[in-house]
């Protein structure tokens, strides 16, 4: 059992030479500045605030970096989703029907994420939400979700799609919002399925990527992001265990008029065909960095009349994710 010692009784020598009293207060004394020092130091620094998750942000939350504010964060996705078979179906035939399924919910009352195949939704309340400060130039925030945007497809081709919106504000010291830049982190883990001859001439394949959409305060389009990570492995007759093709995009950015506050679209995107899988660790969203002015934006491929209900960006994701996917679904007996 621990314990403190006992104490040592003392008496002072008034008529001696005082050296009980003075070794007494020689003992005494830094003890006492010690516990003094020690309860200023606890007093003057503040316990260190925990990390806040997406769903703590999703609930209602706001995080300052650098001068700005981020707020109103809201799903996205539309709580009624259309099955995998029926958006292959009609991303491969009939592309025209697209825009009339529900996909997105901008009001703010949609859900979070989706699955498909043996993918399970991502889980707002794993998904850390670190505040990229430190240079007033390039402020943003990190969405590190390793342990939940990730999709291991075992027997069938599974997708997952996270969609979700929240606003951003200069505060009335800083400078106008100028720029939004986008970055994927390297996969924090992929596999993709062994392909093999005869399967039609089409790839296994293991996705990450995440589209982004930035809306001035009217809800007019100004530009999008795009970033992406694909890994394919084709039939090769005579190769059994070919390697596979590696395409990506890890960073995307674009300038814009100078604006007080913008809406924020993202649309996040993990998948694999059968026997695969793939993690996307974290992206990075930052305003006014330094950049070529439209580099690797979405511009060019966007409507000009484009406005605040943005069913292409769904419908892009759809077709990057599930119209590579579900032509490779394999079912084991």
């Amino acid at each position: 059992m621990l314990g403190f010692p006992a104490p040592v009784p003392f008496s002072v020598d008034r008529h001696g030479s005082g050296l009980q009293e003075d070794h007494v207060m020689c003992t005494v004394r830094p003890i006492a500045w010690a516990a003094a020092m020690c309860a200023c130091l606890y007093t003057a620094v503040p316990a260190t605030a925990a990390t806040p998750s997406l769903a703590d942000l999703l609930g209602g939350g706001t995080v300052q970096v650098d001068g700005l504010t981020f707020s109103n964060f809201k799903p996205l996705l539309a709580p009624v989703f259309p099955s995998d078979d029926v958006l292959l179906d009609a991303i491969l035939y009939h592309p025209s029907s697209l825009s009339s399924m529900p996909l997105i919910d901008p009001s703010g009352g949609g859900v979070f994420s989706h699955a498909f195949g043996n993918a399970m939704p991502a889980a707002a309340g794993s998904i850390a939400v670190l505040p990229l400060a430190g240079n007033p130039a390039d402020p943003g925030l990190r969405f590190d979700g390793p342990s939940t945007w990730s999709v291991n497809a075992g027997n069938i081709a599974s997708l997952q799609v996270t969609g979700f919106f929240y606003d951003v504000t200069r505060n009335p010291s800083s400078g106008p919002l100028l720029s939004a830049d986008l970055r994927q982190a390297v996969a924090g883990a992929v596999t993709v399925g062994p392909d093999s001859f005869p399967s039609d001439g089409l790839p296994d394949i293991a996705l990450g990527g995440a589209l982004q959409f930035v809306f001035d305060s009217s809800g007019q389009l100004i530009d999008g992001n795009a970033t992406g990570d694909l890994f394919a492995r084709f039939d090769i007759p005579g190769v059994l265990h070919p390697s596979p093709l590696h395409l990506s995009q890890l960073s995307s950015g674009f300038t814009f008029p100078a604006q007080d506050t913008v809406r924020v679209y993202n649309l996040i995107a993990v998948g694999a065909s059968s026997g695969g899988e793939y993690t996307l660790g974290a992206l990075d969203e930052r305003y006014d960095p330094p950049m070529a002015p439209h580099s690797n934006n979405l511009g060019p491929w966007l409507p000009a009349t484009f406005a605040v209900v943005p069913e292409p960006a769904s419908l892009l994701l759809c077709a990057i994710g599930l119209g590579g996917l579900r032509l490779r679904c394999r079912r084991q007996a």
